[in-house]
């Protein structure tokens, strides 16, 4: 009986022990993920010098793209900073706001680093060709934003499963100069709509 149970043991190992086979743990709160995006939204501020009038379009079944305009009444540049701040949606339906919190100064540097390869798609897509930082004033309309894998190429390859309000806001000396609120779900890839 010992025996067979040290085989059992050794089989069951064995048979696991495949390193190439990712494992399906369904009920883990973190994970690779996918991204549905709910919607996108202008948010007010006391000085609107960004404005991104943007909404999604639903295309097909699979695909959503982000349509609108921004409005640019000065430029993005280094000398504003950039604040994300994700609320989760708890059980009760209400939103707690912090559970991630991203800030860095030189807005669009760290925003082409964030974007890394997929920068000149989604600028093109917005009708802004051939642009690095700084991005200058104007009015740029979207022709559609495809939103696939490859637009959060720099964003964590994991990461916490549930219902987030972003929150992208730029500032300059702590006075909010644009600002733009999506709801999105981040799902397991496995997981259906």
């Amino acid at each position: 009986m010992k025996c067979s149970l040290i085989n059992l043991i050794v089989f069951v190992i064995i048979v696991n022990s495949d390193a190439n086979k990712p494992l399906f743990r369904p009920q883990l709160p973190i994970g690779e993920y996918r991204i549905k995006f709910l919607a996108v939204f202008r948010c007010e501020s006391s000085n609107d010098q960004l404005q991104f009038n943007l909404y999604l379009s639903k295309t097909s079944v699979n695909t959503t793209e982000i349509k609108g305009n921004l409005t640019y009444l000065e430029p993005i540049d280094d000398s504003l900073n950039n604040e994300v701040n994700l609320a989760i949606k708890d059980t009760v339906n209400g939103w707690k706001d912090n559970a991630h919190v991203y800030k860095t100064a030189k807005a669009c540097s760290s925003l082409k680093m964030l974007m890394g390869n997929s920068w000149t798609a989604i600028m093109e897509s917005l009708g802004m060709n051939n642009i690095s930082c700084p991005i200058p004033v104007g009015c740029y309309k979207s022709s559609g934003i495809r939103l696939n894998k490859n637009f959060y190429a720099n964003l964590p390859k994991q990461f916490f499963y549930g219902t987030y309000k972003s929150r992208i806001q730029f500032t300059k000396n702590k006075v909010v100069h644009g600002c733009t609120i999506s709801i999105i779900e981040v799902k397991r890839p496995w997981e259906t709509d």
